[in-house]
């Protein structure tokens, strides 16, 4: 998926029947862009047909709530916390460019749909100067999603069952864990190696026939 910047769209928008159809309030949805200046979450807003950029500034403190847990991501993005300094629209005139921005519906039934819209916006100066809904909007059937999700939650509700049983609990704790840290470490070594023989390959022989080969 990547990196991508937030749209939040605070007038109506061009809809075809079907979008009407599902009776969406499209300025509450949440929008994404892969095509506007550099993909580092930021937030745009687009307003009375003009562009602000959502400037903030923040830090990081310690987070007292902090609880180590032993995941393997759990104190990268719990330890810490941030915290916003200060919050600023900033009325875009700078900008020049076109951008696409979507964002999806999902289906509540089987026989219903997941919808993919995708909007086209051409802005000078900070002004658009086109808004339009891209066709055909790309829709799949929501019932294989659904289904996926059953499974997964029958999955989950498994697994919580299991770990009520000490033996089973035991086994996860103390063998599948460690299988996973160890596979995750040996992941990481062995990256380390190739990069280590990549460089060596290139960089690192070129540089030693440099300082052997006589001048």
């Amino acid at each position: 998926m990547g990196m991508f910047n937030y749209i939040k769209v605070e007038q109506d928008l061009p809809l075809n029947d079907e979008l009407k159809a599902l009776n969406i309030d499209f300025k509450k949805e949440e929008f994404q862009t892969k095509e506007i200046e550099d993909n580092i979450l930021a937030t745009y807003i687009i307003r009375d047909y003009r562009l602000f950029e959502l400037k903030t500034t923040s830090h990081w403190e310690d987070n007292p709530e902090y609880v180590k847990d032993g995941t393997r991501f759990g104190e990268f993005f719990n330890k810490n916390k941030l915290v916003k300094d200060s919050e600023e629209e900033v009325f875009r005139d700078d900008y020049t460019g076109t951008f696409t921005f979507g964002t999806y519906v999902l289906g509540q039934s089987k026989e219903s749909y997941d919808y993919f819209p995708d909007w086209k916006c051409v802005v000078v100066e900070g002004l658009l100067t086109e808004i339009s809904l891209i066709k055909p909007i790309e829709k799949n059937s929501s019932g294989t999603r659904i289904e996926l999700d059953e499974q997964f939650k029958k999955q989950l509700d498994d697994h919580e069952r299991k770990m009520k049983c000490p033996v089973y609990s035991f086994y996860f704790k103390y063998y599948v864990r460690t299988i996973e840290k160890i596979e995750w470490k040996l992941y990481h070594l062995i990256n380390r190696i190739i990069k280590l023989l990549n460089w060596l390959q290139w960089k690192g022989i070129k540089n030693l026939i440099k300082v052997l080969t006589p001048r």
